[in-house]
């Protein structure tokens, strides 16, 4: 192994070890979606909370693949929760097959975005690990531009519920 490479090797491994992690991370969002069920295991390396303890801004991913390990269908879900009463609530649904998004749809807290509300049943802070459980209705709809204007002329409804400890993002 020459100097070069041994640098290199050195640099590679300190900065993989000194990475923060989110290995803790656990939970599922499972949500009732134009009357279909899922049940998305999360994602720990996408979801994470940050701001302070009693001012948290909560950010989830979760994913399910079919039978085959193909075929995802991917839920983005965030919120911020103030004094522990949950604002801003944003969530997106994607349903790929073959590689390519057959399905995307959004939900937001105003009215016209399909009313998103969500409700807190549990919540505590240990560390940096944050755990929250609740609930999520509301409906939702499509968008040409990421969800910041929804079409809800063809909404569907969702409600479902959610269990997560995520750790603090640095």
């Amino acid at each position: 192994m020459s100097f070069r490479t041994s640098a290199l090797s050195t640099a590679l491994m300190f900065f993989a070890l000194s990475t923060p992690g989110h290995a803790q991370s656990t939970g599922e969002i499972a949500l009732t979606i134009a009357g279909k069920d899922h049940v998305f295991p999360l994602d720990s390396s996408q979801s994470d909370w940050s701001g302070r303890e009693s001012w948290p801004s909560i950010s989830l991913s979760a994913r399910a693949f079919n039978d085959a390990g193909e075929d995802p269908k991917v839920v983005s879900f965030s919120f911020d929760a103030g004094n522990w009463m949950p604002s801003l609530p944003e969530l997106r649904f994607t349903h790929y097959e073959d590689g390519k998004a057959v399905q995307k749809l959004f939900s937001a807290e105003d009215a016209e975005d399909g009313a998103l509300t969500v409700t807190l049943d549990s919540h505590s802070v240990n560390a940096s690990l944050l755990s929250v459980s609740g609930s999520i209705e509301g409906s939702m709809g499509t968008s040409d531009n990421y969800g910041r204007d929804i079409d809800l002329s063809n909404s569907v409804p969702v409600s479902g519920t959610s269990t997560a400890t995520v750790e603090k993002l640095d």
